[in-house]
């Protein structure tokens, strides 16, 4: 029977058909043409551990005492074919896939071929990946539209330079600001200079309008009148040496209110530089009286051009 193991013959042993069926023929691989002939020739003599060739199909079987099993086989597999996105594959032996364009974002992957130094990535929308480039030095990141993006860092803390103005070679100095997102503005007079004679105003939105109006004024005597926005007079006239030298500081609240009124605070220092002259402060408030955003600022001498100084206007968070 298959499974007797090895028996070591000796010179002149007679072989007995039983040693003959147990160690040699059921203890072969037996070739047969198909798997009907091997029925046909083991269907009496079928014993667990037969191991067969079939000729048709070029498997090998062993008879596991109940049916034939497929033994060493290559399997049903005939051959790799490399899908989207794929390259490679083959129909026999060994074969390698590799990937030929990028995966996709719901697959797994990035959706990205090629990256830069310092790139960021973040999903621009449902399931899309996107780079975001790196920033410049001292820029952080931000949020901008639901999606972060780099921004410059404020200056000094909660303030963010927005504009520098140079106050020379004009009289009337417009300046366009954005103050979207801050809840104050500020600006900072530095040694402003001018022709004599001459008074400093400061125009929110370019309003003229005096008393009664869109007006606010530094005169301290109309302090109880005004209630609108004009600002920052050095004095109320007078002879004046050219000069004349205005360091000061406004504040305005709400800046990008587009339903509310402007509380406005001013303060200054002043000098005609004449002999014996002291050194003149303003303190005033008042009330820029309009629902508008405030989108400009107009610096404007009554008398002469600028010839020197600037004006630093800052966004507060």
């Amino acid at each position: 029977m298959a499974g007797a193991g090895y028996k070591l013959f000796n010179t002149g042993d007679v072989l007995t058909a039983a040693q003959v069926n147990t160690y040699l023929q059921e203890q072969v691989v037996m070739v047969f043409a198909n798997a009907a002939a091997r029925t046909t020739a083991l269907s009496s003599v079928l014993s667990e551990g037969m191991v067969s060739y079939l000729k048709d199909t070029n498997a090998t079987e062993v008879y596991d005492g109940s049916a034939w099993v497929g033994i060493g086989n290559s399997g049903d597999i005939t051959g790799v074919t490399a899908g989207t996105g794929l390259s490679g594959g083959g129909t026999s032996g060994d074969v390698t896939l590799s990937l030929s364009t990028p995966v996709s974002a719901t697959n797994g992957g990035t959706a990205q071929s090629t990256y830069t130094t310092g790139d960021l990535l973040y999903a621009s929308a449902t399931n899309t990946l996107t780079k975001r480039a790196i920033g410049t030095t001292g820029q952080v990141l931000t949020v901008s539209g639901g999606v972060p993006t780099w921004a410059t860092a404020s200056s000094g803390g909660a303030y963010t330079l927005l504009n520098t103005v140079t106050m020379s070679g004009a009289s009337n100095i417009s300046q366009s600001t954005d103050f979207t997102g801050y809840r104050q503005a500020v600006i900072e007079y530095e040694n402003i200079t001018c022709g004599s004679t001459w008074n400093l105003e400061t125009r929110i939105n370019n309003s003229t309008t005096l008393y009664g109006g869109n007006f606010f004024s530094n005169d301290s005597t109309a302090i109880g009148n005004t209630v609108g926005s004009s600002i920052v007079q050095t004095g109320s006239g007078g002879a004046q040496k050219s000069s004349t030298r205005l360091d000061g500081l406004l504040t305005i609240n709400n800046p990008a209110s587009t339903a509310a009124y402007k509380v406005c605070d001013y303060q200054s220092m002043y000098t005609r530089n004449t002999a014996g002259d002291p050194i003149w402060t303003l303190t005033n408030k008042g009330v820029f009286r309009s629902a508008s955003a405030i989108t400009s600022i107009v610096f404007e001498s009554n008398s002469g051009n600028f010839s020197g100084g600037t004006v630093r206007i800052y966004g507060v968070k």
